[in-house]
């Protein structure tokens, strides 16, 4: 596995043939993130699985497991609009193989008068070949506080 830190030429060559490779994993991670930021969420179709689950935990009006590119790519577009565009993340570390992306991130934003200021996790995993996320998994730090942060 190696990290945002670690990756090299090196580890794109050992992962030569194995999907897309880690380097490359890594980078469309990263430029994944700047288009979110960029309100661009419409370019992310090419890295999600036609079929992608994106798992958002927790008990509030956004948890669920949402099916499908163009669902997940409403619930993004709905994140910016729930914040007024407030919402940001901070890439701290990735690491990554040929099937999964780990990143962790610090998550800031504002809404209704609260503020949101978690570290979390986010696994992407990566479907063979193609290297398109078909699922995403989120662990936030405190969760109750991410809860009431979205309640209404």
């Amino acid at each position: 596995m190696a990290t945002g830190s670690t990756a090299t030429a090196g580890a794109q060559g050992a992962a030569a043939g194995a999907g897309k490779g880690i380097a490359a994993n890594l980078d469309g991670a990263r430029r994944a993130i700047e288009l979110f930021h960029a309100g661009r969420v419409e370019l992310m179709r090419a890295m999600l699985a036609d079929d992608v689950v994106w798992r958002v935990p927790h008990v509030n009006p956004l948890a669920a497991d949402i099916v499908g590119i163009d669902a997940v790519l409403e619930f993004f577009r709905r994140v910016q609009q729930e914040t007024n565009g407030t919402f940001r993340a901070e890439v701290l570390d990735l690491a990554a193989d040929e099937r999964t992306v780990f990143c962790l991130m610090r998550v800031r934003a504002e809404r209704r008068g609260r503020t949101l200021d978690q570290q979390i996790v986010n696994v992407w995993r990566l479907r063979p070949g193609d290297g398109k996320v078909y699922e995403r998994e989120l662990f936030m730090e405190d969760q109750p506080a991410s809860d009431d942060f979205w309640a209404y």
